[in-house]
């Protein structure tokens, strides 16, 4: 991974986009607590509209995201995976550098935890070097999303295994009879790719891993992919099954019908994560997962 870029606030010039789950209680002491530490260093600080309810620091601008994210020079996202997964693809829509901040569980896309904020002020004195990763385009149709971590094709009622083909490059490479297949981005190799038995990538490579959830085969292993390659999945639909649902980072975001594939690529855009804490990712490992048994 390159760490070629770098990011530095400047107190009175550098502004800052904070999303945060502010219904969760314990996000709340901490989102206000780093706000509070922006504006203090006379960061220009802004919130979505429905954080008023909850933080009463007046120097603060509400708005909503897509009015503030193009003029900003980074995004804090406060809360779990779930909440960063989700922010972050504002932030990657304005190719802007997000810091996450813990306040969740496993919190494995955090850089630093909910009780370290004031390590935010590193990147006003000394600044912090970006880390640019692979997300993923993922295409039915003229129906697009964007995956940062995982795509997940799934048969839809319980039960029942589904046959599933993929290609590459609009060659076979393998057939399943299974639940579902796993497409991850090297971040996305510790989610639910590495509990379906796919392997753990580090972050610093490009690359697509095809998992096989539940398959009903003896031997069934993980493909990786080159990032030029488009991987299709497609299904016969020889079990009666109807459709199959496509999930995108834990959500549904549309199904997938008889005749139809889905289409997955490495995109040209990129996730920008800004190292505070100086982690690796074998340091990241160790004690978020495998420090954790």
């Amino acid at each position: 991974m390159k760490k070629d870029e770098r990011i530095k606030l400047r107190r009175g010039k550098s502004k800052a986009f904070v999303f945060a789950n502010l219904t969760r209680p314990n996000v709340f002491p901490c989102a206000e607590k780093l706000a509070e530490l922006l504006l203090k260093n006379r960061i220009e600080t802004y919130m979505a509209p429905g954080a008023k309810e909850f933080i009463s620091l007046e120097k603060v601008l509400f708005t909503e995201p897509e009015n503030a994210l193009s003029d900003v020079d980074i995004v804090f996202i406060v809360g779990g995976d779930g909440t960063i997964l989700r922010a972050a693809k504002h932030a990657i829509k304005y190719d802007k550098p997000i810091i996450g901040i813990n306040a969740g569980r496993l919190g494995f896309l955090s850089d630093i935890e909910a009780e370290s904020i004031s390590m935010v002020e590193k990147l006003i004195t000394e600044g912090c070097p970006i880390e640019k990763r692979n997300v993923l385009d993922v295409e039915n149709g003229d129906k697009t999303a964007l995956a940062i971590n995982d795509v997940f094709i799934s048969k839809t009622e319980p039960g029942k295994n589904v046959e599933l083909f993929v290609e590459c490059n609009g060659h076979e490479v393998c057939r399943y009879r299974a639940d579902g297949i796993v497409l991850s981005t090297p971040d996305g190799s510790t989610a639910y790719s590495m509990s379906a038995g796919g392997p753990v990538l580090d972050t610093g490579l490009n690359a697509v891993i095809m998992t096989p959830v539940c398959p009903h085969s003896l031997i069934s292993c993980s493909v990786v992919f080159s990032p030029e390659k488009t991987i299709t999945v497609g299904s016969s639909f020889s079990g009666g099954e109807k459709k199959l649902d496509v999930v995108v980072d834990g959500e549904r975001v549309f199904t997938l019908k008889k005749g139809e594939k889905l289409s997955v690529k490495s995109s040209d855009k990129f996730i920008k994560f800004v190292n505070l804490s100086g982690r690796g990712f074998y340091e990241m490992l160790n004690q978020k997962i495998i420090g954790r048994r």
